[in-house]
């Protein structure tokens, strides 16, 4: 419970959910303020009550702003009960309280299962609540770490898709590409994704795959943008690259997984392995670091377009 202001520092005060008692008796004339200077009841589907600042509120979410309005404009519809008036929310009583700590000058709470953090993103997000999105997603990238395994990005994935996740489905669909993603591997995590889910992550397999093939032809076709020209293979491809570097590139558009420091260096071992007296044994270090920005530039420029387009 919440003191008068002056004697609870901002940054220790909590935001306490009382749970709506009978109709019978006064359900809110004994309890203490949620927040000082709380002038609107919001109440969760589940019978908890939230008093709050309406400027907090409204400050935070035009859509909110307008069902307060519409309350205070109608009195009559408010809780006769009810020593404030009250706006009903469709939302439970505990996401709505960690959404709320993201509004107000308290501690900030995710909730513990990951379907409620998306549930608590898809709520932010469907109010316009831009700032509290922004904490939440901080909050998350600083508590979770992404999936290292490909189960987990797949969940992730379909509850993005879920829940209305623009962001963090791309965000997710990206991180499973790290992956082998054949059709058959995707067909036998069917326990991890839905149907439905699944179909949509091999659809945007696909265009990146499109994108990724005409983009690094472009790449290829400009000596990596120009960052190893002069290189002198025993074995030079049609677009004046060493050979071995060149079906490396290529390789990328069609198993996006293969783009990986460690695959480059994988790729240029063998060749140096089949042709140990090649120049391509003394290239420059600095020449592959300029290298692998440029090609990473490049995929990432064809991951933002499919991002566009999606």
């Amino acid at each position: 419970m919440i003191g008068a202001p002056t004697a609870t520092p901002p940054e220790t005060r909590t935001l306490v959910p009382h749970k709506a008692v009978s109709a019978t008796s006064k359900p809110l004339a004994n309890l203490h303020l949620d927040y000082p200077g709380a002038d609107i009841i919001l109440r969760s589907h589940d019978g908890y009550h939230f008093r709050v600042p309406k400027t907090f509120i409204t400050n935070n979410s035009p859509i909110l702003s307008e069902v307060i309005q519409r309350i205070l404009d109608s009195p009559g519809d408010s809780n006769a009960e009810a020593s404030l008036p009250v706006a009903q929310l469709p939302e439970g009583g505990e996401i709505l309280h960690c959404l709320l700590t993201f509004i107000f000058p308290v501690i900030p709470l995710l909730p513990t299962t990951l379907e409620d953090i998306m549930e608590l993103l898809s709520i932010a997000q469907k109010y316009h609540m831009g700032t509290a999105l922004i904490h939440i997603r901080g909050s998350i990238s600083r508590q979770n770490s992404l999936p290292t395994r490909l189960e987990p990005a797949l969940r992730i994935y379909s509850l993005a898709l879920k829940y209305g996740l623009r962001p963090e489905a791309l965000q997710t669909a990206r991180t499973i590409l790290n992956y082998p993603t054949t059709i058959e591997v995707l067909e036998s995590k069917l326990d991890s994704i839905p149907g439905a889910s699944l179909y949509e992550l091999l659809k945007y397999r696909e265009r990146v795959r499109a994108i990724l093939v005409s983009d690094l032809t472009e790449f290829r076709m400009s000596c990596a943008h120009g960052t190893i020209t002069g290189l002198r293979c025993r074995m030079l491809s049609s677009s004046q690259i060493p050979h071995w570097l060149d079906q490396y590139i290529e390789s990328i558009g069609e198993k996006p997984h293969l783009f990986d420091y460690a695959e480059l260096n994988i790729a240029m071992a063998c060749h140096i392995k089949n042709d140990p007296s090649c120049e391509c044994a003394t290239i420059p270090s600095q020449t592959i670091r300029d290298f692998w920005e440029a090609l990473a530039s490049a995929v990432d420029a064809s991951f933002e377009k499919v991002s566009e387009v999606d």
